[in-house]
């Protein structure tokens, strides 16, 4: 916990839980990503749809980071009830039954403005920055102590807000833009109340002394850090200066086209299925991974020759599954 907190001594006496809680909500009323000039711009409707997108698709790569964080932080508790309070957070975002849950909500929206589910998911035109501080948060519920990892959570007493005014500014500004597409965010205009709820009482009761108490608070100014960062990434790239780094979506490509490549398959293989040479990629894939376990066996190393087999297995599978549709669609 000493990395969280600096200056602060020891023997200062503890605040009291409503001190602690406007400690809290200050940092939000302070560094809250609501206040960065790129949602202005995107609630404001001043941004073209490529640059809808690129947010889109940079915060998928966040969506899809809470549900892993959340199992980390359970995977450090021994109280079986605060478990299953927590467990449904993991539902929240990943579906249960025929909850199709808050991901899948979320890619309804990038399906809607036209991005390729499947780049999407993949996460590979997401900026660096981006899943830099996603995985800085992943990492940080599993390094500090369970209360701090808690209060990193409790950004969501300031979500409400930000989701009534992107509801609002989105549908009235983007003409691509519907209810349906808007349905992730009206869903946490539940579900993060509830969330913030049940942390903030968690934090209050178990942040006794001043110390403790002062390190969460510098948690919420992490996390708002955190979010704040991924903003200023897609400013820069898609803004302003506008320099989108080696990799990256860049609008108007053809990774908003709705045909791409089976998820794991090789580049090569999918221009090769695009002519209808459905033969001629088996044989390249099943070759180029034929390579790999030569190459690796030369290094003497059994453990990724396995591996190497199993990802041969795999090509041959996707690239079969893909045939009949691709040798339809070029007769």
């Amino acid at each position: 916990m000493n990395e969280m907190v600096r200056g602060v001594s020891a023997t200062a006496d503890p605040m009291s839980h409503d001190e602690f809680e406007a400690a809290i909500r200050a940092v939000g009323a302070e560094r809250y990503h609501d206040k960065h000039a790129f949602h202005k711009l995107l609630h404001g409707g001043r941004l073209k749809k490529g640059q809808v997108q690129a947010w889109a698709l940079n915060r998928y790569c966040y969506q899809a980071g809470v549900p892993r964080k959340d199992a980390a932080l359970m995977s450090r508790v021994h109280d079986r009830e605060f478990r299953r309070e927590w467990l449904h957070r993991i539902h929240d975002h990943d579906g249960l039954g025929v909850e199709q849950g808050g991901i899948e909500r979320w890619l309804v929206l990038t399906d809607a403005l036209g991005l390729d589910r499947d780049y999407v998911i993949n996460m590979e035109g997401a900026l660096p920055a981006t899943r830099f501080a996603v995985e800085a948060y992943v990492r940080f519920v599993v390094e500090q102590p369970l209360t701090v990892a808690v209060a990193s959570s409790l950004t969501e007493l300031f979500a409400p807000s930000i989701h009534r005014e992107r509801i609002a500014g989105m549908l009235e500004n983007y003409p691509f833009v519907n209810d349906d597409v808007m349905a992730y965010f009206k869903r946490r205009l539940t579900q993060a109340p509830r969330d913030a709820d049940f942390a903030l009482e968690y934090v209050k009761q178990n942040a006794v002394t001043r110390r403790e108490q002062e390190a969460c608070v510098a948690a919420v100014r992490f996390k708002c850090n955190t979010l704040w960062a991924q903003l200023d990434a897609l400013h820069h790239a898609y803004v302003d200066p506008g320099l989108i780094p080696p990799g990256a979506f860049r609008p108007n490509s053809r990774k908003t086209a709705p045909a791409r490549r089976p998820a794991g398959a090789p580049r090569f293989a999918s221009r090769l299925l695009f002519v209808g040479q459905i033969g001629k990629a088996r044989k390249i894939a099943q070759l180029n991974a034929r390579t790999a376990l030569f190459d690796v066996d030369d290094a003497h190393r059994p453990q990724l020759r396995e591996r190497a087999a199993h990802r041969l297995d795999r090509q041959s599978e996707q690239v079969g599954d893909v045939a009949p549709a691709h040798g339809q669609r070029h007769r």
